[in-house]
């Protein structure tokens, strides 16, 4: 499944004194397989580009194209995108309302008609994916959960309607440290274990360094930076200017460059920036 935007530009509230144009003229391909991290400070379009991706927002200029078809004025075809298109909000666990989980992940299925037996097997394989096990969970409220279950039970839910591109704007907000690394994992195996397509809206450099296959960056509406996590991450200077610092495992690496040490500065983990610093000095000792 390919999206393409072509010349896109959305203004909130046109002709009135709350004008905000927040897209301007973006051009993007997400292709089949892609893992595409977009990044950018609050207020930066991130959420309103992602909100384009399945037709929930219209854009007021520019083209819109899911697999050649264009859905920004294909009224009848929204369903159907929007299945294959699924889209996880910030802080998804405030849209849970069913007693229990089973009927929470069920709804969507529901909605399509399916019968019982597709629905049953769609909710289990989906908590599964997201590491539940449905004899566990299916009976239990939502509501009595951790707050990263409840996200990856919100997730279950998009997952559910087996969609093709999963698009996840901020989904490790709010969440503590174990249940951060617990959902990235989930998204990391969907995408490997799946195919999934993975759109990753986020802030943190931290976050997307190592797992993004292209990085965008936007501010004020507009593309400023695009390209793999090494290529973005060279251009230390404009990401400041943007107000988006290096991962820290980068920023040392540049550091160690720059004091003069052979270290290479596409570094964006903890355990890569190990490894090439113990090479560096492993080669010093020759």
């Amino acid at each position: 499944m390919r999206i393409e935007l072509e010349n896109i530009s959305y203004t909130y509230m046109p002709g009135t004194p709350f004008e905000v144009k927040a897209l301007k003229n973006i051009n993007l391909t997400i292709e089949q397989g892609e893992y595409l991290a977009v990044i950018g400070q609050t207020g930066s379009g991130k959420s309103t580009l992602v909100q384009h991706l399945n037709g929930l927002l219209k854009p007021t200029s520019g083209r819109i194209l899911v697999d050649g078809k264009d859905i920004s004025t294909d009224k009848a075809g929204l369903r159907e995108i929007r299945r294959r298109v699924g889209l996880l909000f910030q802080f998804p666990e405030h849209q849970l309302f069913a007693e229990t989980v089973y009927a929470d992940v069920a709804f969507g299925p529901k909605n399509m008609g399916l019968a019982e037996s597709e629905i049953n097997e769609r909710v289990e394989k989906a908590l599964r994916l997201v590491g539940l096990e449905p004899e566990e969970m299916a009976d239990r409220s939502p509501f009595t959960l951790s707050g990263g279950q409840m996200r990856r039970v919100a997730m279950a839910g998009v997952l559910a309607m087996q969609p093709e591109i999963l698009i996840l704007d901020e989904p490790a907000a709010g969440l503590d440290p174990q249940g951060k690394r617990e959902l990235f994992a989930q998204i990391d195996r969907l995408h490997q274990e799946e195919g999934l397509t993975v759109v990753l809206v986020s802030h943190s450099m931290e976050d997307v360094a190592s797992r993004a296959k292209h990085l965008l960056v936007l501010a004020n509406g507009t593309i400023k930076m695009y390209g793999t996590p090494a290529e973005v991450f060279q251009d230390a200077v404009q990401l400041e200017e943007l107000g988006l610092g290096l991962p820290q495992m980068t920023l040392l690496m540049h550091r160690l460059k720059a004091a003069g040490k052979n270290v290479p500065t596409d570094i964006f983990t903890v355990a890569a920036a190990r490894d090439a610093i113990l090479q560096m000095l492993e080669v010093q000792k020759k």
